[in-house]
């Protein structure tokens, strides 16, 4: 009978490969029952043996460690499909995790940068790099994630093809592989034409390569840690405090920006690739100050001292 870690490799490759799931999640998949294999070997059972009480040991255990509301939730979720995928090839009769309840996840604010602060960045990026080619990738970096908004993911991975021309739209694959348009201003495409350029000057081997921010990486293209150091290099140029800017955030800017612009809801869940509008919702904060400061401007008791106001009967 297969051990614990060869069945979580077929779990995984069969989310992958039948569920097109992205290789990112697969990868939180694999840590969250990295985690809870541990936890069965310590206790002394296996996935044969293990009951609800058991795990709601488990996930009591991840509280008291301090990890949060929406981690449990989500490695609840990966091991209630890992025992799913169990009983779907009979290795055991019932999921023992289908009479727990999935916890309620914390809604988190995100950070929000001002424009005034993403400018600074902006700004900032093209004089962040060893080179002048390396100051331009860097520039088309910034320039295309506050533009449409694109997941790290998805932003280092871009095919220089999808750049050919002068596309105001492009066609990219987000998670779970699903496709969806976003923006590009003209800013940012005449950023990466600038970058290509100097690129292709600089050298011609890197520059036929597929990928629009290729490295000699294994994937052949820039990697998501990579990119976070740039970014924070980045902010402390720009004279801001490098611990809250993160790729991350300047997406936050993104939808928030329009969203205090009036851009619809909707339109936005599109563009950030959100299955649910409630992923969106977040957002929202924004209107509150919005309203706020309308009603602080605009209302005529607002403007006047209370003190003389008048008592109206």
């Amino acid at each position: 009978m297969k051990g614990l870690h060869n069945l979580s490799s077929d779990f995984l490759l069969s989310l992958v490969t039948e569920k097109n799931m992205s290789l990112n999640t697969a990868s939180s998949y694999k840590a969250d029952l990295k985690i809870f294999f541990t936890f069965i070997e310590e206790q002394g059972l296996n996935f044969k043996t293990i009951k609800k009480n058991d795990l709601g040991n488990f996930f009591q255990k991840q509280k008291e460690r301090g990890f949060s509301d929406n981690t449990v939730s989500r490695r609840l979720s990966t091991i209630k499909q890992f025992f799913k995928f169990l009983v779907h090839e009979g290795l055991i009769d019932r999921n023992p995790c289908e009479e727990i309840k999935n916890f309620k996840k914390t809604k988190k604010i995100p950070g929000f940068l001002s424009e005034k602060e993403v400018l600074s960045i902006l700004n900032s990026a093209s004089r962040v790099g060893k080179n002048d080619v390396e100051k331009a990738r860097n520039k088309a970096l910034i320039e295309i994630l506050y533009a449409s908004g694109m997941r790290v993911s998805e932003l280092v991975s871009l095919r220089k093809s999808l750049f050919i021309g002068t596309p105001e739209i492009i066609l990219i694959k987000g998670k779970g592989n699903k496709e969806r348009m976003v923006p590009i201003s003209k800013i940012a495409l005449s950023a990466v034409k600038k970058y290509l350029k100097k690129l292709k000057r600089a050298n011609l081997e890197l520059y036929k390569n597929e990928f629009l921010f290729p490295s000699r990486s294994k994937n052949g293209f820039l990697n998501r840690e990579k990119f976070f150091l740039i970014i924070k290099e980045i902010a402390y140029t720009a004279g801001l405090n490098a611990k809250h800017v993160s790729p991350h955030k300047i997406r936050h800017a993104f939808a928030s920006h329009l969203l205090s612009n009036g851009a619809d809801l909707r339109v936005i869940q599109t563009l950030l690739g959100h299955k649910n509008l409630s992923s969106t919702e977040i957002y929202t904060h924004v209107l509150d100050e919005k309203m706020i400061k309308t009603v602080q401007e605009n209302h005529p008791f607002a403007k006047k001292d209370f003190k003389n106001l008048k008592t109206y009967n």
